[in-house]
């Protein structure tokens, strides 16, 4: 069976199919075993003839392929198949992507298509904020580097969700929503960054008087330093790791990681 210019992870064998009239219909029939069947819609725009669905390793989730007219198929992994709420394909570029509404939390979401696409020559990008290199394009995979705001990195492919980057001699994944094909783009968001670096280096400024005071209470009543200002910044890549800068009354500085 034909490929659509991007190599497969892997390829789902059919339990199930829905089925229509004719080869290519706007709304087709999702069925997983013991399952609701559910209308997956605009499936027309990549000729879409029929879909299906096989369980995945981990419980709850399923693997969905769709078939098109002319033998390409397009794979889904890892989809949360009870929880959609009128899902459709959605076509972004070189990848598609099942959108819905998630039941149990009223938000839209996203299910991207798996498989790979490796450019014919390197292309160069811009990243528009710090974010991790890491070994697989997911965002629990081992952290190889740091991309930081404003750095112009050779891309060399591409998943629906993450850049295949190299950085130095660094080469791995990074989540896309932080690169950029336009290099002003990475400069505005630098010029931001020292914006907001100013701005908190004045706010300091007009704080420091105020924990000087609080310094030199808290030391003539031999009390120990306490903390006044906590500052959250958060990895780009959407992990949940970052930091905390703290500021305590006796001026000082720490940081904190989560």
């Amino acid at each position: 069976m034909k490929r659509k210019t991007i190599a497969a992870l892997g390829v789902v064998a059919a339990l199930s199919l829905g089925t229509v009239a004719g080869a290519a219909q706007a709304t087709i029939v999702l069925q997983v075993p013991e399952g609701e069947p559910i209308e997956v819609a605009n499936t027309a725009q990549l000729d879409i003839k029929a879909v299906s669905a096989e369980e995945a390793e981990e419980e709850g989730l399923v693997d969905i392929t769709m078939a098109s007219e002319d033998g390409v198929e397009y794979e889904f992994k890892d989809v949360k198949y009870a929880d959609m709420l009128e899902p459709e394909l959605v076509v972004e570029g070189a990848f598609a992507y099942i959108k819905y509404t998630g039941l149990a939390s009223g938000k839209e979401r996203s299910a991207a298509q798996s498989g790979e696409l490796t450019y014919d020559s390197p292309a160069e990008l811009f990243a528009v904020d710090d974010v991790y290199i890491r070994s697989e394009p997911d965002s629990d995979s081992e952290i190889l580097g740091v991309i930081k705001r404003g750095d112009a990195i050779e891309v060399q492919g591409e998943t629906a969700t993450h850049y295949k980057v190299k950085k130095d001699d660094i080469e791995g994944y990074t989540v896309r929503k932080c690169i950029s094909e336009d290099e002003q783009d990475a400069i505005a968001a630098v010029k931001a960054e020292e914006a907001a670096r100013e701005e908190l280096r004045r706010q300091a400024e007009a704080a420091a008087q105020a924990q000087a005071a609080a310094a030199a209470a808290a030391r003539s009543s031999g009390s120990s330093k306490s903390e006044v200002k906590r500052q959250k910044f958060d990895d780009c890549d959407g992990s949940g790791h970052g930091y905390y800068e703290i500021t305590y009354s006796d001026g000082s500085t720490g940081y904190e990681e989560y």
